[in-house]
């Protein structure tokens, strides 16, 4: 699944001009979506920025409707679900992730290396 850029929102749902994070008009893989009942997000990875980070979907508009094969969807906890890659999934890889822990930094680029390869 892949998306474009039409529209930069912050944090705070502001529509801004400029973001260090997404361009205008660039085009990205959505590497997971979270969905909870008061919002839902596309984890993606920016041009200028390596790290996978959670955007608004009225940043983007679909280029793409190919779903990776190996996103499953889970629950957390009622009333929300996530679609991503099973690894992802485990207790603490996020945390382990952003932590910098060396296998799963390499789990992450596998896994988004094999959503890359199913929708070039």
């Amino acid at each position: 699944m892949k998306v474009r850029c039409i529209q930069l929102i912050d944090g705070m749902g502001n529509k801004v001009t400029s973001s260090p994070w997404v361009r205008l008009g660039d085009v990205y893989h959505v590497l997971a979506i979270w969905i909870d009942p008061k919002q839902t997000r596309f984890r993606l990875v920016g041009g200028r920025e390596a790290s996978p980070v959670l955007y608004d979907p009225e940043m983007f508009e679909l280029v793409s409707t190919v779903i990776p094969p190996s996103w499953i969807v889970t629950s957390l906890q009622a009333g929300c679900f996530a679609l991503e890659p099973e690894p992802w999934t485990q207790r603490g890889f996020w945390e382990e992730f952003f932590d910098g822990e060396p296998n799963a930094v390499a789990c992450f680029e596998r896994e988004r290396q094999k959503i890359i390869d199913s929708d070039p």
